[in-house]
């Protein structure tokens, strides 16, 4: 029995067409105690008939059958609605929850069901008394397996429609090269309501297509489609290679398995063969209840064997036995006491390149016997293989890499592919072969949805060579690719247009500033004899309102200077006193002192901008008695990190260099000028923005590197906070020395850095600086490696020759007497030393709607630097103990959502950022330095349904972008996400992330690790 839903499905269709439906029923039922229902799901058509008493099957029957074999269905059908493969109709007492009877009507076999109602019209006849598999439902199976598109359809409907899935398929012809004759390509299309996940549907889909067994088909491509929408949500490739043809493949590489399956296909089911390869011997049994005939089976194993070939089995010993009583005694190889045995020589014992076994082919590196030996390898179970197609292996030799890639109905796991490929390469020692680079994904996507590498020895690569293209099909790829909409072109603006525009843009600008009342309409008027009065009254006004201006701004400045002034406890006054001599045989006991930061590991080390305190030392002793306020507190889980480095002490203002407007891009180019005179150019240079500052490590990449086998790296974090893409090229190519260049890059970041919908304040910052005016051009006298600029000369020494001189000492003259205002100017104001602390208390007013002032604890934060300075260490890391606490975190901070964020704003990948990138990388590969992109982790709570879907165009994006510029892209965006105790905050990670980053890059041989 069949269980009609109590509900309508998502699909059901429009109000009119299903009363226009209903009624048509009611007028062929003909009986008023007969209420109907319609409903529609996939390719299916419910009627539900009940009544007072349950009405009768095989009347009600007959008039439904009689009416659908006069009448087309498809004009009760709205034409955006699938079309309707099969009618269940039921019949079922009204109130109760399941139908007494049902009855399944394929539309397309009408007329056979017509034919068996009317030569039994007298008794109760229903169309399923036969057998589960019907003649009708044979009869439809054997048009699928003809080729018929709309048989085809149909014969997956059956299985689709409990998905609610309806199913479209056509056949498209694809011409053959070389003369050889076409073969055509099926393509089905799976509609829906909604997007149901292609584990759901892809396997059986896969399953069902090559249980027909098509003929004369390639390859059959699937697309799920939500109904109404135009691309499809995922794209399925079914290989429809017949069963026979790739026991056929597989018997030519010399597998025994496939030729045992060829052999049993041979002959009768009196007949039943098994072979086993030993050396260069393929073992034969054939078993009959009798002994086999001899000649007939010697000439049937012959002719098979020598029109296949096998490679590297030079002879075949077949044995006639006859079965046992015993079934379980049957000998798989060769028997103890065989009717007769038969020598045959193959092939491969005449010509000499047959005669080597596929696996000696694979050790010399054939790139067929590879792929082969890979794809038995993943594919154990020969028959799942050949139900679905099992997983696709094609294998590309790059300079002294392979790349393969896997992919199969549903894509092939990472754990299980990419290991055991690694561990069946190593052994075979491929000359020319150094390492490995595995892909997986589903078949018929573009781009793989992982990759896995294993070097099989030390690879001293300098760049990183790119992933070769894996087509979805072997050819014709441009068919995955659905055709797109004709462009459509709007009317050009007229010149009246852009008037009638300009002219209201001016009236509404006009409009705002009248009525902010600071501006007034000028009317027309004459010069008059009052005109110097009314000027000298305006002057009066000015000065008036100038003073009042002027007073206010003097007042508000020495207010927020009082508001913003750090409070300081009062120094206790010294207080002379007289105590007796201490006795010298006293000994004086000093207490165990240690130093340690106040508040780490709570969250109110950091301020609404996410950025690091730096906090006061204090001193304490070590009593082992517990503190009776923290008795009860959670006790943190120990984490693993490393060593804390010794603080790089940097003051900016001293700098030699000119300032780029970003104090810590000031800090990082005198603190790497200090590394380099100490330690020289480092191995690897991290760069990024505070993510990449406080993401990596550079010690624990150290250690973590040495253990891996390249001990003595010097590794230097230029993290710069808030550094996009052009940010990141302009420190690389231009304020880099040459000279001093690293042997490797790691730029850790994430999508914000890429966004070029944003605006770069970083950057634009920096590109009006007078540190960017002095850039040199070319890069072998970057600033960073200049020495310290001499003084400039005295103008009275200096020869003022040419006019551009001229111009320039007057630009330098109005600049120094604009630098002088603004220090006058910094003197005299209270507010102008606390201005970052203005503006942070500003955001927080604008962020939290100035619903209450800051209290004594915010007015601490608020003195909080705003990019860790003091804390970085001498190798540019940015170590942070605190821990993310979303219970505790979300209730200082307010939760900002993905789209409401700044730093995804116009999300946009291609652009200025995109430019950068391609800048950076050619300069990379000039310079023949590896470049590394490292998505940095994320927290699962910062990750919400909008960042998610940037995350993932950003992966598809940077996946395509790094096989096109030749750099390496390595993922972690996810990899840590619920660890909370790795981050910080929600986006940036502490220095227990950055440990647990640095041992996991360490490890990935994708990255092009060098030894000193």
């Amino acid at each position: 029995m069949l269980n009609v839903p109590e509900r309508p499905p998502s699909s059901i269709k429009p109000a009119e067409t299903r009363l226009s439906l209903v009624q048509w029923l009611e007028q062929v039922i003909d009986s008023p105690q007969v209420r109907v229902q319609v409903r529609s799901r996939g390719n299916n058509l419910y009627i539900l008939c009940e009544g007072q008493t349950c009405p009768p099957r095989s009347p009600l029957l007959l008039r439904v059958v009689q009416a659908l074999a006069k009448t087309n269905l498809e004009r009760f059908i709205a034409d955006d609605q699938p079309q309707v493969y099969q009618v269940l109709l039921y019949g079922r007492v009204l109130g109760q929850p399941h139908p007494d009877w049902a009855e399944v009507i394929y539309l397309n076999q009408i007329d056979r069901y017509l034919e068996k109602l009317q030569k039994v019209p007298a008794r109760s006849v229903s169309l399923t008394d036969d057998t589960p598999s019907s003649s009708l439902a044979i009869a439809n199976i054997r048009l699928a397996k003809q080729g018929r598109p709309d048989a085809i359809a149909r014969y997956l409907s059956e299985s689709l429609n409990s998905l609610g899935v309806a199913v479209r398929a056509s056949v498209k012809t694809i011409p053959s090269k070389d003369g050889e004759l076409d073969h055509s390509r099926l393509w089905v299309m799976c509609e829906s309501a909604y997007s149901p996940d292609a584990s759901l549907m892809a396997e059986s889909i896969a399953q069902k297509l090559r249980d027909l067994e098509l003929t004369g088909f390639e390859s059959a491509i699937v697309f799920s489609q939500v109904h109404g929408e135009l691309q499809p949500d995922w794209t399925l490739r079914v290989d429809l290679t017949p069963p026979d043809e790739m026991l056929k493949a597989w018997a030519r590489w010399g597998d025994p398995a496939a030729i045992s399956r060829l052999l049993d296909r041979t002959f009768d089911q009196q007949i039943h063969a098994s072979a086993t390869l030993k050396d260069t011997t393929l073992h034969i049994s054939c078993v009959g209840e009798n002994a086999p005939d001899q000649r007939r089976v010697i000439a049937a194993i012959k002719l098979l064997l020598e029109t296949i070939a096998p490679q590297g089995i030079q002879s075949a010993a077949v044995y006639g036995v006859e079965a046992p009583t015993d079934s379980s005694k049957l000998q798989p190889s060769e028997p103890d006491s065989p009717a007769w045995v038969e020598w045959l020589n193959l092939p491969a014992s005449i010509h000499p390149a047959l005669s080597d076994s596929t696996h000696w082919l694979a050790e010399k590196g054939d790139i067929p016997a590879i792929a082969f030996l890979l794809s038995r390898l993943l594919n154990p179970d020969l028959d799942r293989q050949l139900a679905t197609g099992g997983i696709r292996i094609q294998v590309r030799q790059k300079e002294d890499l392979l790349h393969i890639m896997a992919d199969a109905p549903l894509c092939p796991p990472q754990n299980r592919v990419g290991t055991a490929i690694a561990r069946f390469l190593k052994p075979l020692d491929i000359p020319g072969v150094a390492g490995v680079r595995i892909y997986g994904r589903r078949a018929g996507q573009a781009r793989p949805a992982w990759s896995y590498g294993a070097d099989f020895g030390f690879r001293d690569r300098i760049v990183p060579a790119a992933t070769p293209e894996f087509a979805a099909s072997d050819e014709y790829v441009g068919d995955l690719l659905t055709e797109s909409g004709e462009l459509t072109r709007r009317p050009d603006l007229t010149a009246d247009d852009l008037r009638v525009a300009l002219n209201r843009l001016l009236e509404s600008m006009q409009g705002i500033l009248t009525r902010s009342q600071l501006f007034v309409v000028e009317t027309p008027s004459h010069r008059s004899l009052d005109a110097k009065p009314r000027m000298a009254q305006n002057t009066k006004l000015a000065l008036v309102w100038g003073t009042l201006g002027l007073l206010l701004t003097v007042q508000s400045d020495w207010i927020l200077g009082q508001l913003l002034k750090p409070k300081t406890e009062p120094k206790p006054t010294a207080i002379a006193t007289v105590s007796p001599a201490p006795v010298i045989s006293d000994e004086i006991t000093l207490p165990q002192i240690s130093l340690q930061k106040p508040g780490i590991g709570r969250g109110d080390a950091f301020n609404g901008s996410g950025f690091t305190q730096s906090g006061q030392t204090v001193l304490s002793t070590d009593d082992p008695s517990p503190t009776p306020a923290i008795t009860g507190a959670p006790t943190a889980k120990a984490l693993a990190a490393a060593q804390l480095q010794q603080k790089a002490v940097v003051d900016a203002t001293r700098s030699p260099y000119p300032t780029f407007n970003a104090r810590q891009l000031d800090e990082k180019l005198v603190l790497y000028r200090q590394y380099i005179e100490k330690s020289g150019a480092p191995d690897v240079l991290v760069v990024g923005s505070s993510r990449a500052m406080r993401g990596i490590d550079p010690a624990a990449l150290q250690q973590a590197l040495a253990a891996q086998g390249y001990p003595g790296l010097k590794i230097f974090n230029f993290g710069v906070n808030g550094a996009t893409a052009q940010v990141v090229d302009l420190i690389v190519r231009r304020l880099l020395p040459a000279e001093k260049m690293p042997k490797l890059i790691i730029w850790a970041d994430g999508s914000r850095a890429i966004n070029s919908g944003r605006v770069d304040v970083t950057y634009n910052a920096i590109a009006v600086s007078q540190g960017f005016k002095k850039i040199p051009i070319d890069s072998s006298s970057a600033i960073a490696s200049a020495p310290t600029p001499p003084e400039p000369e005295s103008s009275v020494t200096t020869s003022l020759g040419t006019i551009s001189s001229t111009n320039s000492v007057v630009a330098d003259s109005y600049q120094t007497v604009n630098t002088w205002l603004n220090q006058s100017l910094a003197n005299l104001s209270s507010t102008y030393d606390q201005r970052e602390s203005l503006k942070t208390l500003f955001q927080r007013g604008v962020a939290s709607g100035f619903k209450s002032h800051p209290n004594s604890e915010q007015d601490t934060d608020l003195t909080i630097s705003q990019d860790g300075q003091g804390l970085i260490d001498v190798n540019g890391f940015l170590p942070i103990s605190n821990r993310f606490n979303p219970a505790t975190y979300y209730q200082k901070y307010s939760r900002v959502a993905g789209n409401s964020d700044s730093d995804y704003a116009d999300f946009r990948l291609e652009g200025r950022q995109s430019a950068a990138i391609a800048s950076l990388a050619a300069f990379t590969q000039s310079q023949k330095i590896p470049l590394v992109f490292i998505n940095l982790p994320l927290s699962g709570e910062y990750l919400d349904s909008v960042r998610r879907n940037h995350e993932q165009a950003f992966q598809q994006y940077m996946l395509r972008t790094s096989a096109e510029l030749g750099f390496t892209y390595r993922n972690l965006a996810e990899e840590w996400k619920t660890e909370h105790d790795f981050f910080s905050d929600p986006s940036h990670l502490n220095r227990y992330g950055a440990f647990a980053v640095a041992n996991h890059i360490a490890k990935d041989p994708l990255i092009p690790w060098a030894k000193r």
